[in-house]
């Protein structure tokens, strides 16, 4: 299994989080990181947190891979937001993966797109490594068995432009 963890792009500043849009620089960014998604080969379901800025990326990657040809399924999880429990988060990402494919999750490649600092804090546990900070729309790839604390590691990294 894959799992492509993305931070969302540049976003406006805001008082309310949650309602925080991409600028256009985040569009581009999000946009430079379909591009090598799409270099990457086929991903079966993109996985976002509720946010705007992340679910904005999301559907900029999910719109680029559908024009290059993919079909894929497309997955709001609510507990992947910055201040959620990584662990957590890892929790809610496998469950909505079995939910959705049951026994067919192992070969899948998942891109989840959220926020630091849980991006960070997820790929670490997932690595047993220390977390490290992620760029804006940057995504690592990371290869697993099965979803588990230790078990990943990253086989590849894309950082776009940034401001």
């Amino acid at each position: 299994m894959k799992l492509i963890f993305v931070r969302h792009g540049q976003a406006v500043p805001h008082h309310d989080d949650a309602g925080r849009d991409l600028t256009d620089f985040g569009r581009q960014q999000a946009k430079q990181t379909a591009e090598f998604l799409v270099s990457e080969g086929l991903i079966d379901v993109i996985i976002t947190s509720p946010y705007n800025r992340a679910n904005q990326t999301a559907s900029i990657i999910f719109d680029e891979l559908v024009v290059a040809g993919q079909e894929l399924d497309f997955i709001t999880v609510n507990r992947i937001t910055p201040d959620d429990n990584p662990k957590i988060g890892i929790n809610d990402i496998e469950y909505a993966l079995r939910h959705k494919y049951g026994t067919q999750m192992n070969g899948l490649t998942v891109a989840i797109v959220c926020h630091m600092p849980i991006v960070a804090h997820m790929t670490a546990i997932l690595e047993g490594d220390c977390p490290s900070h992620f760029e804006l729309a940057e995504c690592r790839v990371l290869q697993a068995e099965i979803i588990a604390e230790g078990l990943a590691h990253q086989i590849r990294r894309f950082v776009p432009i940034q401001p």
